[in-house]
């Protein structure tokens, strides 16, 4: 574990930030914008401090829920304490620490790539959790992975952006390359204290795009709410 802290700049913090550095804050590197100072009371924030299409995605949880990628669990706490039976599943064992020291009682270590455990009726991806697919390929395999541990009548329920924004130009057109890697794939790196984490890919995609996946592989998808910015809240079920 003390490893772990060590080498991972953003567990690393996030402890920092529980053992009382309120202050403390994390850069966030990506090669689509520039570098982006984040303080950790974000990731903590209490509901009061959600953005509305968290708000009003955590109201639709019911039944079993697994919060996937739950980070440091603070959807998690607000279902525990709302009487919902939610498991946070994340995959580093630093961030599970936390969430386990915040207080949620059903805490998973693991993939979702390689989960096999029980069926939920909700899958949760917040904060753009569906971005830790990285692509389009990665995408098919989780939807696959998600009928097979969906309740039947279940949903996944995810917050994405398209980032079809970041390539306007002045006279309203879109300047996109074609032949690069789709514009919401975006590589990102964490840095804290002088220690940057490795590289790693995260996809955010326009709903469009994921309509059309989910159904490749025998899903329904609407468009449940969207908001400033491209940002927008939908259901796959």
């Amino acid at each position: 574990m003390i490893q772990e802290k060590n080498k991972e700049p953003f567990v690393r913090a996030c402890n920092d930030f529980l053992n009382g550095e309120l202050n403390a804050k994390v850069l966030i590197n990506s090669n689509k914008a520039d570098v982006e100072e984040v303080e950790l009371s974000y990731f903590f924030r209490p509901y009061s401090k959600m953005p509305i299409l968290e708000k009003h995605a955590l109201s639709l949880c019911k039944g079993k829920v697994l919060d996937i990628g739950a980070g440091v669990g603070s959807h998690s706490l607000y279902l525990q304490e709302n009487n919902i039976d939610v498991t946070a599943l994340e995959i580093k064992p630093g961030l599970v620490d936390i969430i386990s020291r915040r207080g949620v009682r059903n805490v998973i270590c693991e993939d979702i790539f390689n989960y096999s455990g029980g069926k939920f009726d909700i899958l949760l991806m917040l904060m753009n959790g569906i971005g830790l697919v990285s692509d389009f390929q990665g995408l098919e395999i989780f939807l696959k992975r998600a009928k097979k541990i969906l309740k039947k009548g279940g949903s996944i329920i995810l917050d994405s952006s398209d980032l079809i924004y970041l390539y306007q130009e002045e006279d309203g057109s879109y300047l996109i390359d074609l032949n690069s890697d789709y514009y919401g794939i975006v590589e990102y790196n964490f840095e804290y204290k002088d220690v940057k984490s490795e590289s790693f890919k995260w996809l955010y995609i326009d709903y469009s795009q994921l309509k059309f996946y989910a159904e490749q592989v025998g899903f329904r998808c609407d468009l449940l709410l969207e908001v400033d910015y491209n940002n927008y809240l939908a259901r796959i079920y």
